[in-house]
């Protein structure tokens, strides 16, 4: 457990390398009296009046502000802050893009200290939250000017769209905005992904939860590595663990990434990285009692949304079983907590791709939503002028969630095609001709034998890559009025191979040696009757909406179809 002196010393630190500054530093004039004991004591108000009611914890204990808008903790100060859980009806005061809702602690554990929290009044009943994820800008790869002014350009323009209706927009951003090892290799930090931020005018309030790259990998191996290498992040994003409240959601902010920075063999290509940068994903005994206490007074019946980097389902098989792929023990208590709820999503990133995983019917009320990657495969895609595409040949995503009360529904948006291209149909005839008479594909197969060039598909086959698969949804292929079996495969995704693979393979030789094995993932497959007959594709998703495409064949495999437009 990290000491209040060692954790005053790092926020010291960081305080003086971090130029954005997003904590409250608001002082009310409203007055409060701490009793014997307090540590820290303050008051949330809205337009100069006290709020009632309002939780406040230091990430061990949760209080409630009084009638008068005060509230009192007996705080040890084991984590650098305190913060509070905004209301449903009021969104946190924020002067940039990032809320204010956080305080960090400037005294020691024994002194006391005041920190004071401004709301504004909102209907939030329904609102949209906006998610991305594994941004990972670097400052390579053009990859800081794409974020910058097109993907973030996309966002403000579906804000916009969604606030002249009257509906509030908020983002959470699921972690590994910046990467670690290029905090020194290209002097990219986590505070610089804060600055870009604001200074893009990032059109909504933006929350966050913590990745594994977004740890300090300078801080060496140690007993409080994982909240010391934190310490930027923690400057620029607020608290590892929090939640909020918007209309009848209850939102919850989670950190599974627990860092270790074990020492090196051999020093790093990069001066400044100080070990492996590697972790463990669970959930700290330390989260999952203050989760506990945040619950507490959250009913059954109210929608739970967590928020966390890592997933902690994944998908195993053709059909699509599930698996805890977390620490077993502390996943499992984490669903033991929020079983009782009668509806609980969670949303995380770290894959860079999309799937859904739903426990079966009446085992759990939990939907694992995993969402792809806004840096999709790195940026390698853009760099060889090729749209941007996630590591299982989807395109770059974003997730948008409109609420409506307790409802809740989502919408899966690529960000460099039209929102409604929701799959991708390859005459997979075509494909086989391309692995075989193109020059390129020739010879990446040389170089790795074990990909396949398809030869062993039948006659006729057409593969489907659905994006933002459920298996609450549907997809239906008819032939000349007729509907083809679906099945569902475990292959190579021939986009993959021709956009990503051979471009870092043959062309410039970047690929590392975990990727030279054959990489499979989720399709389908159908078998046609005729090799020309038009095949028209209709995906429903879970909440009955269709989308649906003719595949007019042959169907050449063209490469240019996918660059970047």
């Amino acid at each position: 457990m990290i000491t209040p002196r060692i954790t005053l010393i790092a926020l010291a630190l960081t305080i003086a390398s971090t130029g954005a500054i997003a904590q409250s530093s608001y002082k009310s004039k409203l007055s409060v009296k701490p009793p014997k004991g307090v540590t820290v004591a303050g008051v949330v108000e809205c337009d100069g009046k006290p709020v009632a009611g309002v939780k406040v914890s230091d990430g061990y204990d949760i209080v409630k502000t009084d009638k008068k808008g005060a509230y009192y903790l007996k705080s040890k100060k084991e984590n650098p802050q305190v913060f509070i859980s905004a209301p449903s009806g009021y969104d946190v005061w924020r002067s940039g893009v990032v809320p204010e809702f956080w305080a960090d602690f400037t005294k020691p554990a024994g002194e006391f200290e005041r920190h004071d929290f401004r709301l504004k009044k909102v209907d939030n009943n329904k609102h949209a939250i906006m998610y991305i994820t594994d941004v990972h800008l670097a400052n390579e790869r053009n990859d800081v000017d794409i974020f910058k002014n097109e993907y973030i350009e996309t966002l403000r323009k579906e804000a916009k769209k969604l606030e002249s209706q009257g509906i509030p927009v908020y983002s959470i951003n699921l972690g590994d905005a910046s990467w670690d090892i290029y905090w020194y290799g290209h002097n990219f930090t986590i505070t610089d992904f804060r600055e870009l931020v604001e200074d893009a005018k990032y059109p909504t309030a933006l929350y966050s939860v913590m990745g594994n790259h977004d740890n300090d990998g300078g801080v060496p191996v140690g007993p409080n590595v994982d909240m010391e290498s934190s310490m930027k992040y923690q400057k620029s994003f607020g608290p590892r663990y929090y939640s909020f409240d918007l209309g009848g959601v209850h939102y919850v902010m989670l950190d599974n990434i627990h860092y270790k920075n074990e020492p090196l063999k051999e020093p790093s290509e990069y001066p400044g990285i100080a070990g492996k940068r590697n972790y463990v994903e669970d959930f700290t005994p330390e989260q999952l009692n203050w989760l506990r206490k945040d619950l507490a007074d959250v009913s059954y019946d109210t929608p739970i949304v967590l928020n966390y980097h890592g997933p902690v389902l994944k998908e195993i098989g053709a059909e699509r079983k599930y698996k805890i792929r977390t620490d077993k023990k502390s996943t499992q208590e984490l669903l033991d907590i929020v079983k009782p709820y009668k509806e609980v999503h969670a949303f995380s990133g770290h894959s860079h791709n999309q799937r859904t995983c739903r426990f079966p019917d009446g085992e759990q009320s939990f939907i694992d939503h995993n969402i792809a990657g806004t840096s999709g495969s790195w940026w390698r895609n853009r760099a060889v002028s090729y749209a941007n595409l996630c590591p299982n040949g989807s395109p770059v995503a974003w997730e948008l969630v409109m609420v409506d009360g307790k409802d809740i529904k989502w919408d899966h948006r690529p960000f460099e095609y039209p929102a409604d291209k929701q799959f991708f149909a390859w005459d997979m005839n075509r494909v086989k001709d391309y692995f075989k008479t193109n020059r390129e594909a020739r010879a990446f197969l040389t170089m790795h034998p074990k990909w396949t060039d398809y030869s062993e598909l039948p006659e006729n086959a057409v593969f489907i890559d659905v994006f933002s698969y459920d298996p609450k949804g549907n997809l239906k292929v008819t032939e000349n009025g007729k509907e083809l079996k679906v099945e569902k495969i475990l292959k190579e995704n021939p986009l993959y191979t021709v956009a990503y693979m051979i471009p870092n393979t043959i062309w410039i030789n970047a690929v590392k040696e975990g990727y030279q094995d054959p990489r499979k993932f989720h399709l389908f497959q159908v078998n046609a009757q005729t090799a020309d007959a038009p095949l028209e594709i209709t995906w429903t998703d879970p909440f009955g909406r269709e989308f649906k495409e003719t595949l007019k064949r042959p169907a050449d495999f063209n490469i240019k179809d996918y660059s970047h437009r």
